[in-house]
């Protein structure tokens, strides 16, 4: 029973009691060990799982195959539109040349009078034109014109109609002859020039 004995075996005892009071306290069981495994439990929770569907899958592989494919061939057409949107709509053109241009159709097939181009002064400078290539039609019919077009002071086009269609706005369609280069002219910015008031609307020998 000597001091030393008596310290070894009581800090062992010690020792022995701290490791199974711990143990105890967190078991699963205990009210300790339950706050740590709802602890532990709420760290690995997952709250959302955001798997993709098969469905999402296919479209995304899908997705990919097409735009792959048809993204050089877009881009093929487009630029082959845009040539020929350019080709179209010189930077400026003058009134008689789209008068020259809309008699083309017409010569050889007859004579006398065949288009109509109605120049009418407004206020402020702009110009209201009246085209028709597929009719003639006096100054007081001019509404019935398929194309009307306002130019502004300086040539540009403010506003262009083509058989009760903005062209501005634009629409899906081919187009052709007059209604196809007056697209061209508004998505370009061509200034028209008004060189002739009284230009020619007439083919043969009228």
């Amino acid at each position: 029973m000597t001091p030393e004995f008596i310290e070894k075996e009581v800090n062992s005892r010690v020792e022995k009691l701290i490791i199974e009071s711990v143990d105890r306290a967190l078991r699963s069981y205990s009210d300790t060990g339950k706050m740590i495994e709802k602890a532990v439990e709420e760290a690995l929770k997952v709250e959302r799982l955001d798997l993709p569907s098969y469905g999402a899958i296919v479209t995304q592989m899908l997705r990919a195959q097409i735009e792959a494919r048809v993204a050089p061939l877009v881009a093929g057409q487009l630029a082959a539109d845009m040539d020929e949107l350019l080709g179209l709509a010189p930077k400026e053109v003058k009134l008689s040349e789209i008068a020259d241009q809309m008699r083309e159709e017409h010569e050889g097939k007859g004579y006398g009078p065949v288009i109509t181009v109605i120049v009418e002064h407004k206020d402020y400078g702009s110009t209201w034109l009246y085209l028709d290539e597929e009719a003639h039609h006096e100054r007081r019919d001019k509404y019935l014109c398929k194309h009307s077009v306002l130019i502004s002071k300086d040539g540009k086009i403010s506003s262009a109609r083509t058989s009760d269609r903005d062209v501005g706005k634009g629409w899906i369609g081919r187009a052709h002859g007059l209604e196809q280069k007056l697209r061209a002219y508004v998505a370009c910015g061509t200034t028209i020039i008004l060189d002739e008031d009284a230009v020619i609307t007439s083919v043969g020998d009228y």
